[in-house]
């Protein structure tokens, strides 16, 4: 054995609990087996940041801030980036195929069952931790910047659902704020609507009025007001 052989450190060393985490939409249920005494419990949380943000808190204090390896299936990604923040987790991302096969082994049926599923996941990794890949925390520059780009990804697709919504609304009953009001997801766009919300205050606004708002922002391409917006239902500038 080699000198790098010696040095190199098993990924479940100094590991000193197992968690097994099945998330669900309202309730999450938790096995957590400690090392030590060979003791495993069940835990469920509701489905609110708080609280499991508060027994990550408790975690850590139990243990003393020394590794726990943290199980989960591989589809439940916002959990992924949210445990990536933290220095003591090691985790284990289990492909939901995976899970399912082992299930099979223990129920006939193949059901799902909650508890059962937060045990399997643990057991399932922590008796064979060779078959698996442990994706460890990075440095605290890198955890920042992964949890940084996931915030940024959850706010672009907040904005696209909002601006879909918007576009369908206006389509029902407003269409020419759509040629008119620019990119719905600019200002220009938000200072129009709430200046004309609808064409009847569009049609009663001045033409000075609406000249301030294009001079402010810019106008939009001028096709859209070529012979005269009067024929499209509005004022003609």
């Amino acid at each position: 054995m080699n000198s790098s052989e010696v040095n190199r450190k098993s990924p479940t060393e100094g590991i000193a609990a197992w968690v097994g985490l099945d998330w669900a939409d309202q309730q999450h249920v938790l096995c957590v087996y400690e090392v030590e005494t060979g003791q495993s419990e069940i835990t469920r949380l509701e489905q609110k940041p708080e609280a499991f943000e508060s027994w990550l808190s408790q975690l850590r204090q139990r243990f003393g801030g020394a590794k726990v390896a943290i199980v989960l299936e591989q589809a439940r990604g916002a959990v992924i980036y949210a445990l990536l923040g933290l220095d003591f987790v090691v985790l284990y991302p289990v492909n939901p195929q995976a899970l399912a096969n082992y299930r099979k082994v223990y129920t006939s049926s193949g059901a799902k069952s909650d508890p059962a599923d937060a045990v399997l996941l643990m057991e399932m990794v922590r008796h064979r931790p060779e078959c698996f890949r442990p994706w460890k925390p990075d440095d605290a520059d890198t955890r920042s910047l992964q949890l940084l780009t996931e915030n940024r990804r959850q706010l672009v697709n907040q904005k696209t659902a909002f601006t879909n919504q918007l576009t369908n609304l206006l389509k029902s009953y407003y269409p020419q704020a759509l040629e008119l009001a620019g990119d719905l997801d600019s200002d220009q766009a938000c200072d129009f609507l709430k200046r004309w919300p609808t064409l009847e205050a569009l049609q009663t606004a001045r033409p000075a009025q609406i000249r301030k708002l294009y001079l402010d922002y810019g106008r939009p391409v001028r096709s859209n007001w070529s012979n005269g917006w009067n024929k499209s239902g509005g004022p003609g500038l």
